[in-house]
């Protein structure tokens, strides 16, 4: 039976907003394709307290695909933050979010990440970027690997630069809010280097960016660009990909 797709959305963002995202993921890979109902209420909640509710929300999401599609395993695709509580809802314990369920890895089988800050500084000054750093001292790497397979998904759009046109002075500022470093290269807003995790397969997509509002094509955008990413797996499903190696 194939597996349901739980798609989580990116900070402060309505759920309602990946409903197009949804329909193309679902055309390019087969598979249904469920949204967690996360609204920009809730990330505001969770930017004052932590990660708990939104990573609860993810667990709604998660058991009502498991019901609908009578499947005893999900895929998540996380886009931005949505990765970071993707990735901290497989955790045995959150200390951070004590009241969040737990040990998600038994229920899910891949974790596709989409321009997500995933190894944040630990000082950020934004409590999401700590929450970040937090799951990726406690669960680093493909921590739940081989039961869970990982691929990190990043665009290679622009590079920041301090005195450069106005888009790169943005991404240049973004950069380094996130990273403390804004010279470098990433999708417009999170850098490629925190996009990354180490010995985890990772896939570069050239010209794609963060989101609606850094041009005309980001990771949902349309089917094209689904297809770019998604197809990693009708690969990885036949011989080994060795971590790292970049397919587009």
């Amino acid at each position: 039976m194939d597996e349901p797709i739980v798609l989580i959305g990116g900070l402060g963002s309505h759920w309602r907003q990946y409903q197009s995202f949804g329909r193309a993921l679902a055309t390019v890979s087969g598979h249904k394709v469920f949204i967690a109902t996360i609204k920009p209420v809730t990330w505001m909640i969770a930017r004052y307290t932590d990660y708990a509710l939104l990573v609860n929300r993810t667990h709604q999401a998660v058991q009502f695909a498991l019901t609908q599609s009578k499947a005893e395993r999900v895929y998540l695709v996380g886009h931005s933050a949505g990765g970071v509580i993707a990735r901290a809802y497989l955790a045995d314990h959150l200390e951070e979010a004590r009241n969040a369920p737990q040990n998600g890895h038994r229920i899910v089988s891949r974790l596709i990440t989409l321009g997500s800050p995933l190894g944040a500084v630990e000082d950020a000054k934004h409590a999401g970027l700590r929450q970040a750093a937090w799951i990726d001292r406690e669960f680093p790497g493909a921590y739940f690997a081989p039961s869970v397979q990982y691929l990190t998904v990043y665009g290679k759009l622009i590079e920041g630069k301090r005195a450069g046109t106005l888009a790169q002075r943005r991404a240049f500022h973004n950069y380094q809010f996130i990273s403390g470093i804004g010279a470098q290269w990433g999708d417009g807003v999170v850098p490629n280097s925190l996009s990354k995790i180490d010995g985890v397969p990772s896939v570069e997509l050239d010209g794609v960016g963060h989101s609606p509002w850094w041009g005309p094509r980001w990771y949902g955008s349309d089917e094209a660009t689904v297809r770019m990413w998604w197809s990693y797996f009708e690969e990885a499903d036949a011989p080994e990909i060795d971590a790292g190696r970049v397919l587009v």
